[in-house]
């Protein structure tokens, strides 16, 4: 007997095993762990969120989250609910009970938190994905329909070839300290006044999603300054190990390329190397990264510069993370950086029985707030 249930702290264990079950298929093929804790990555963007478990005769067979979160949409406060984790086991009967169940669940949290949308994310390289939730499907299913809001790039990168410029002469780049803290907090949510799904809209709700990112501290950020000592750009690393790791089981034959070349490259001090594969070497080892998160820059160079600053700041075996939205040209891999990237899609489910909602008419075309919490 199939039974949908919210998930509690009670059920930790049998959700953390489910879900490393279910490798994420792309470029490479990857395993996340979270660790002790379920539901400790989600703190990091919201205190509102849940989880609902799929159940076949007390056995887990799927499983999907939400978060709910007040963002800025065309210039208005909305609260909307991410959509992510869905795990569904690959067997008929849970496929077709969870498209019964799935559009109560949506009706279920709108009514209770006064949710106006969903969104959710898709890699493109995910093909059974894309086959499940956007391909065309008969009219019959009651499923809800996405749209497409935005796409977007995970940007990868690695090192830098000799030629590469790292810095430029009229900008200081600086850590970030409590001291200056009121400074880059303006300066984020100045920059961001013209982006969509931004959360950065008042200072009292960036500081406090601030605080909510685990073992952060001010110097985390990286500050660019001009020959005026105004703040040009900014940029957070941070580490999601030991909360969320990503364990690499497979690359395709691309992702295969590109590690080799890595391991070259960094023969010649160009690059940092790639984890290497569960299927290799029999043992589970994550990927090594930071992601760069509030990156707002009035200019490319400062970008570059930002960039260069962290990179020499994080470990040897590191690579910086990051998504831009694909209109955001600021932040597109400076030139003569060894870098990669996966492309995404950013999704507006909506519900059978509703219309589609006036902002994703094409005419609304502010490039995306995209961080990395939100997406991995």
């Amino acid at each position: 007997m199939m039974t949908l249930e919210l998930a509690q702290m009670a059920n930790n264990e049998e959700l953390l095993e489910f879900y490393r079950s279910f490798p994420l298929e792309g470029l490479i093929n990857i395993k996340i762990d979270r660790g002790r804790d379920f539901f400790k990555y989600f703190n990091l963007q919201s205190d509102q969120y849940l989880t609902y478990i799929l159940r076949f005769n007390g056995k887990v067979c799927g499983t999907v989250s939400f978060i709910i979160e007040q963002v800025i949409i065309e210039g208005k406060p909305t609260l909307i609910a991410w959509a992510r984790d869905l795990r569904i086991a690959n067997e008929r009967k849970a496929i077709l009970s969870w498209s019964e169940h799935i559009q109560p669940v949506f009706e279920e949290i709108k009514k209770a938190f006064h949710v106006e949308y969903f969104f959710s994310t898709l890699n493109f390289s995910e093909e059974k994905a894309l086959n499940t939730f956007i391909r065309p499907r008969t009219q019959k299913r009651n499923l809800p329909k996405y749209h497409l809001y935005r796409k977007f790039q995970l940007v990868s990168a690695h090192g830098f070839y000799p030629w590469a410029r790292q810095s430029w002469p009229n900008l200081n780049i600086r850590r970030g300290s409590e001291k200056n803290a009121e400074a880059i907090v303006d300066y984020i949510i100045k920059s961001s006044a013209n982006y969509s799904l931004t959360s950065c809209g008042k200072k009292e709700d960036l500081f406090d999603k601030l605080e909510r990112w685990i073992g952060f501290d001010w110097s985390d950020f990286f500050v660019a300054y001009n020959h005026k000592n105004e703040i040009v750009g900014t940029l957070m690393s941070w580490t999601p190990a030991g909360i969320q790791d990503y364990l690499p089981m497979r690359y395709s034959f691309e992702a295969h390329n590109f590690r080799q070349f890595l391991k070259f490259a960094n023969l010649l001090t160009w690059s940092r190397k790639l984890t290497k594969p569960y299927h290799r070497i029999k043992i589970e080892s994550s990927l090594n990264f930071r992601t760069l998160n509030y990156i707002r820059v009035d200019h490319p160079d400062v970008f570059s510069s930002l960039l260069a600053a962290s990179f020499h700041e994080s470990k040897d075996n590191e690579f910086l993370l990051y998504f831009r939205d694909k209109k955001n040209i600021h932040l597109k891999a400076p030139r003569g950086w060894i870098s990669a990237e996966q492309s995404y899609g950013l999704y507006c489910p909506v519900l059978a029985n509703e219309s589609t909602p006036d902002f994703l008419h094409p005419k609304f075309d502010n490039i995306a707030d995209v961080e990395t919490t939100r997406i991995i």
